[in-house]
């Protein structure tokens, strides 16, 4: 049985879906977000700068500490496939976001990047809030958000993202880490959270 409760058979499915979800891992995907935003919706050089400041910011303290709890045992696996035992990753995602979007409204950030703050955290609040009576994909929540900003300044990109993002979900179901329902409620939520967002945000 897999991590959802499905039955997983062994072959060359599994193996392609275990590496596509180590490829297009959240946390990867986030920096990569980060870097091709700032290329793509400022000036580069600038953007890569505002990039790098946002991963210090708000991703690398959440690898950190998935990293240290992991090695205490915290866990009882790399996915985090215990429901239950994600609350405090979803409270230290939280924060780190919350400082986030403090910093670099201090510091005059570019629009782009303080949406793109606000849409994680709204994201990551409201699966946090999922993740009480239910679990949701953090690995399809994580692409969908990624493509759908992206489709923002590059029609191209993001479609291109977006094949990536329905890879991931066939992946995360295939391994039987989730449901298919699970998959498709992190494309909805980010894709929503994002589209919102940046709705909204003009009017701030």
């Amino acid at each position: 049985m897999g991590k959802a409760g499905r039955e997983v058979l062994p072959g060359r499915g599994y193996e392609l879906g275990q590496l596509l979800s180590q490829v297009f891992h959240p946390v990867l995907v986030s920096i990569a977000t980060l870097f091709l935003v700032g290329m793509y919706a400022t000036a580069p050089l600038l953007g890569l700068a505002w990039a790098a400041l946002c991963t210090a910011i708000q991703v690398l303290p959440n690898a950190a500490f998935y990293t240290v709890r992991m090695r205490q045992g915290a866990y009882s696996d790399g996915d985090v496939s215990v429901r239950q035992q994600r609350n405090e990753l979803y409270l230290v995602g939280i924060v780190s976001m919350l400082i986030g979007v403090a910093i670099l409204a201090a510091l005059g950030a570019p629009t782009v990047f303080i949406g793109a703050t606000l849409a994680g955290l709204v994201l990551t609040i409201i699966c946090a809030l999922i993740n009480m009576y239910w679990k949701i994909s953090v690995h399809s929540a994580t692409m969908a958000s990624a493509a759908t900003l992206l489709s923002l300044f590059s029609m191209y990109l993001g479609l291109l993202l977006w094949l990536c993002a329905v890879s991931v979900g066939w992946a995360r179901v295939r391994t039987g880490n989730h449901t298919p329902m699970q998959v498709v409620a992190g494309f909805a939520v980010a894709t929503a959270c994002v589209l919102l967002t940046f709705q909204v945000l003009p009017l701030l």
